[in-house]
């Protein structure tokens, strides 16, 4: 693959527009970080130095067990009962507002029994205004570290959005991220450690901070970026092959927002990506110069990158599975033409190559899989205790038995029938933050109708690009249709470089026409149009409620 000014130009063009969508408003750099804690039944109060109006009551937990929170208006020695709030389990977000709509100059407040952990407290008024809070006490308590509830009161940014608090799946990671940085055992456990570790490192260059575990997400999203046009140009080999797979990736609505989470999918599918580029050009140069005369170098990196993958998130078995798939094919083709030999020495011939090679690699990517688990180890597990958790994430999986309102069937993935809604925020004025997660109708729809086009001219044509795209696709879908627990849309987006590499395919071959440039740049045109329609739902941007509900296009559109 000869890589020129053009590509180098198309590639930095490409990953900027990405980067720089993807940075803005990512999270905020600054946020309460001082915490207090107990273990229950606690009392304190707040001094607001005078009588004023008090409308709601915030609270910005850290870390929680289930519990309840009793807020009393009055005085120290003499207090009455105004509302309750149920926490449940939470990770760095703010609670819902408790409204009490009383003066006075005090609040008081009793946490009953369970663990909480509180970043900062903030009280509004009518006209949902941030009241100074004076000063923190208790009756019956001389800790000095009542003051941590209040002491980052000009951090405080309400009604709070994304960019404040964690959202969705990203309370398990992003907590477990800060259980590695400070040496404690890690809150989750049902993945292997490594997309966990890459959020750590973000949050120990960064801050503890919305940006500083989402910004390595953002970075590897941009990445997936050259690989997926050095894909395209490898496979297709022109220049616009290349680009058409890129553009479509850079503007999925998928990849856009799983980018700007703090979840592990993004890397699980970088790491796909990049072990897809090395067995393909491991492939290319089999088919020319033989099983021999091959290099193993990029069949080794592929198998290191799936390696990377499979500790980040085991769905990274299904891009491996379809790479032996490939070379067995591949393999029993050849030995299969050859009518002068016995069956015995068609056994030998057919083990020869590349499965002793491929062997040896494995064996190197197992190493490579427990190496991140070193980080469990100084921590305090054993090496009994890390096989131990293979055994326990693979029960937890198989054996979930689960509901949630936004899981949906493998079968409807392609067609988009049920995104995820991530979060919400109702604001002031009729507007609203919310984080949608869908894929691009038009790189989804025109994409996955490539792939049934592309699957039949598989077997027609014997396309080995399109061989190439329909048994990653099929490989890393079909197995769903085997999975009992609940699925979401996410677990299709191992797939959506597929999908775009199948565009990318028709596109390439048909540009060359004057109707093919025409109708590709009207569906560029169309997949741009449609990112920014849908960018208040994909990025979590505050905008009017009536744009939002312009937005559900079809009836299991529920956000």
């Amino acid at each position: 693959m000869e890589i020129n000014k053009l590509d180098i130009l198309t590639i930095f063009i490409l990953s900027i527009v990405f980067f720089s969508a993807s940075i803005w408003n990512l999270g905020s750099t600054q946020v309460p970080i001082n915490n207090w804690e107990t273990n229950g039944n606690t009392d304190f109060f707040i001094d607001l130095d005078k009588t004023v109006r008090v409308g709601t009551v915030y609270f910005l937990i850290k870390n929680t067990s289930e519990t309840q929170i009793q807020v009393y208006m009055g005085s120290p020695g003499d207090w009455s009962l105004v509302n309750t709030i149920d926490i449940q389990f939470s990770y760095y977000s703010w609670s819902d507002g408790l409204t009490l709509d009383i003066e006075t100059q005090y609040i008081g407040f009793n946490i009953g029994s369970g663990f909480i952990e509180i970043a900062e407290i903030a009280i509004l008024d009518s006209l949902d205004q941030i009241i100074t809070i004076n000063s923190v006490g208790s009756e019956n308590s001389s800790e000095v570290n009542f003051a941590y509830l209040i002491d980052e009161q000009n951090l405080v940014q309400l009604p709070a959005t994304y960019m404040e608090e964690t959202f969705f799946d990203e309370i398990y990671f992003v907590r477990t991220a800060e259980n590695y940085l400070n040496f404690q055992h890690p809150y989750e456990w049902t993945h292997p450690p490594l997309g966990k570790l890459i959020i750590a490192s973000g949050i120990a260059i960064f801050g503890f901070n919305p940006f500083g575990w989402r910004i390595m997400g953002v970075i590897f999203a941009t990445l997936m970026i050259p690989l997926i046009y050095f894909i395209g140009k490898e496979l297709f080999q022109t220049w616009i092959g290349g680009f058409s797979v890129a553009f479509l990736l850079t503007f999925d609505f998928m990849h856009f927002t799983l980018a700007r989470m703090a979840t592990v999918d993004t890397y699980v599918i970088f790491f796909s990506i990049a072990s897809q580029l090395f067995f393909l050009i491991y492939l290319k140069n089999l088919r020319q110069k033989g099983w021999k005369e091959t290099p193993t170098k990029p069949l080794f990196f592929a198998i290191l990158f799936f390696a990377l993958g499979f500790s980040t998130k085991w769905i990274a078995i299904y891009g491996f599975v379809a790479q032996i798939a490939i070379l067995f094919i591949i393999r029993l083709k050849e030995v299969l033409k050859n009518k002068k030999i016995s069956l015995s020495d068609k056994i030998n011939v057919f083990l020869d190559h590349p499965y002793t090679t491929i062997l040896e690699f494995i064996l190197i990517s197992v190493l490579v899989y427990f190496l991140t688990y070193i980080p469990d180890i100084l921590i305090g597990r054993t090496i009994l205790d890390v096989f131990g958790l293979q055994g326990g994430m693979y029960n937890y999986h198989s054996t979930l038995n689960a509901t949630h309102a936004f899981s949906s069937a493998w079968w409807s993935w392609p067609l988009i029938l049920k995104p995820v809604w991530l979060y919400v925020s109702n604001l002031p004025l009729g507007i609203k933050s919310t984080i949608v997660l869908l894929g691009n109708p038009a790189v989804w729809w025109t994409g996955f109708s490539l792939i049934i086009l592309a699957t039949e001219r598989v077997f027609r044509k014997k396309s080995f690009e399109c061989s190439f795209i329909v048994t990653f696709f099929f490989i890393q879908w079909i197995p769903y249709m085997l999975i009992s627990r609940i699925t979401f849309l996410y677990h299709f987006y191992i797939n959506v470089p597929l999908l775009c590499l199948a565009s990318a395919y028709y596109l390439s071959k048909y540009w060359t026409t004057k109707w093919g440039k025409i109708v590709s740049l009207i569906y560029f045109s169309i997949v741009i149009i449609l990112f920014g329609y849908f960018y208040p739902i994909i990025s979590g941007n505050p905008a009017p409620v009536s744009w939002i509900d312009n937005l559900k296009l079809l009836p299991g559109w529920s956000f």
